[in-house]
């Protein structure tokens, strides 16, 4: 496969998929093909030869493009990048546009992902460098433990062989590369249906590649699940989630700013949902499309001067308290219900 990669090289690849990429220093930027792209969000890295689109989350290497935007499995996507026609009738479903509805993972997929994600959750208690990681960004052990958190393992494939678990699947929904572990070196966030592991999404630690990269199953809600009651806080980012999470807090996170149908619909059963964007400028537009879309159960929560985002904030010493009185000027009429945290957050017990 490192063959069939360097024979084709990702940003003529997505040239040649009609992208019109311009350079940005050493990355080259572009319209995302693989949804309604308003403004050029997709990021080409030639040095690593990936890509990563910071609109509808979708990353990987070349393959992965191509089994993205034909709409192909691993194997169909490799056949066409060597030439070879495929049928493409009963294509495995594209998940990036936002506007698809979300397709729940299958059994297998499930299977592998939960198998996956046990070796990753052992990994990273013997991890210093994931543990100092999680430690600078405010997260404590025992919020890694109840969110069940990994460490990308290089043996991989070898424990799902051991398991009798298909390398196919693996590779079909992003956690193999060939036998390699995609998310080899990444901090392991996941998300859950009932008690089983349904997606996840790696954070890289070296800045190597994307930021984060997902899992080809549709983008979850991050949480969202697992949060009950009348009252939502929603955020921009998986970290932004986990300071949430360790508050206390019924959170879920969009794990980017795009913001689609399927959520706008998974967020309709609540009486109120507190917004808590970045400040930058797609956080901002993030929150004004929220607030158009949901009306007045959106109250967007204005953060301290100075703070990037909720995980910023949840760094400060004083980080909690000011984000109570955040929440509390945002509530109409100054309400100052106290929040439910023994049970808005329930979360999977750690395996």
């Amino acid at each position: 496969m490192q063959a069939l990669r360097r024979a084709n090289p990702i940003a003529a690849v997505i040239a040649d998929a009609g992208v019109e990429l311009r350079r940005a220093g050493t990355r080259l930027i572009g319209r995302c093909p693989l949804h309604g792209d308003g403004e050029p969000s997709l990021v080409v890295y030639p040095q690593t030869q990936s890509y990563f689109c910071f609109g509808c989350q979708a990353g990987g290497d070349v393959i992965d493009f191509v089994s993205r935007q034909r709409q192909v499995g691993f194997k169909e996507a490799a056949a066409l990048l060597n030439g070879i026609e495929v049928t493409t009738s009963g294509p495995r479903p594209c998940p990036p546009p936002a506007e698809t509805p979300v397709r729940l993972v299958t059994a297998n997929e499930s299977r592998v992902i939960d198998a996956a994600l046990g070796l990753f959750q052992k990994a990273l208690w013997r991890s210093r460098p994931a543990l100092t990681y999680l430690a600078s960004r405010g997260i404590n052990e025992k919020t890694a433990q109840l969110c069940r958190l990994g460490f990308g393992h290089a043996s991989l494939a070898d424990e799902l062989r051991y398991r009798g678990l298909s390398l196919d699947i693996a590779r079909d929904i992003g956690l193999l590369r060939g036998d390699r572990n995609a998310m080899i070196g990444r901090i392991i966030i996941p998300d859950f249906f009932g008690d089983a592991a349904s997606w996840l999404t790696g954070r890289s630690l070296g800045g190597v590649g994307p930021r984060y990269l997902n899992l080809r199953t549709a983008s979850p809600v991050l949480g969202l699940s697992r949060v009950t009651g009348p009252e939502a806080i929603l955020t921009e980012g998986p970290f932004d989630w986990l300071t949430a999470v360790q508050w206390g807090l019924p959170a879920a996170a969009f794990a980017g700013s795009n913001v689609s149908k399927a959520a706008l619909r998974a967020l309709a059963r609540f009486r109120r949902v507190f917004v808590v964007m970045d400040s930058d400028a797609a956080g901002r537009r993030a929150t004004s499309e929220l607030s158009l879309a949901l009306g007045s159960k959106a109250l967007s929560v204005e953060l301290p001067g100075g703070v990037k985002d909720l995980n910023d904030l949840g760094r400060l010493p004083e980080g909690r308290q000011l984000f109570k009185r955040c929440l509390a000027e945002a509530r109409p009429g100054k309400e100052t219900t106290r929040w439910d945290t023994n049970a808005s957050a329930a979360l999977p017990s750690a395996a």
